[in-house]
């Protein structure tokens, strides 16, 4: 039995069974939208703020709390290193640098820096976070102005991790 078709039936189908098997052959594809931290680590600064958390009862010590985000998505990862600064009004800095050994969705932290805000002017929190592993993300970052008005010298540099609350 033969069929003949007509040439508009015939490109038609050809058509459709072209976008068929193209459809097999893309793989996973995903559109990704860069604007909404959507190939970022996303890193948000909460608060930077002075008080007096030490015995010596100066307002000479700084709180600062940031998260960490990991947008929607499958990400392979294993370890995370973060550095965190705070740079004084003279242009000198305190910093630390931290390496989490977890898997997280969300990650808040709380440093308390004692005998740090020892100058009067403004003090800017900075916090660069980065994914090593497979399929990560590219790195985050984050900054804060904050203007503790004390001056004076109460002892030696000292940081302390208040909280981790990961999930």
């Amino acid at each position: 039995m033969v069929i003949h078709m007509r040439p508009a039936k015939r490109m038609l189908l050809t058509i459709m069974l072209a976008v068929m098997v193209m459809s097999f052959l893309t793989g996973n594809a995903q559109a990704t939208s860069f604007s909404d931290g959507g190939g970022s680590l996303m890193v948000s600064i909460e608060s930077a703020d002075y008080l007096a958390l030490g015995t010596d009862q100066i307002e000479n010590d700084i709180l600062t709390e940031f998260t960490l985000s990991l947008p929607n998505g499958y990400w392979v990862y294993g370890w995370t290193y973060i550095y965190c600064e705070i740079e004084l009004p003279s242009g000198g800095y305190y910093y630390t640098e931290l390496l989490v050994l977890a898997s997280y969705s969300r990650l808040s932290l709380t440093l308390a820096w004692h005998n740090t805000a020892t100058e009067i002017g403004w003090y800017t929190f900075f916090v660069y976070a980065n994914i090593l592993g497979q399929n990560v993300l590219r790195p985050g970052t984050d900054s804060l102005m904050f203007d503790p008005p004390t001056d004076g010298d109460a002892g030696p540099p000292l940081l302390e991790i208040i909280q981790v609350v990961a999930n």
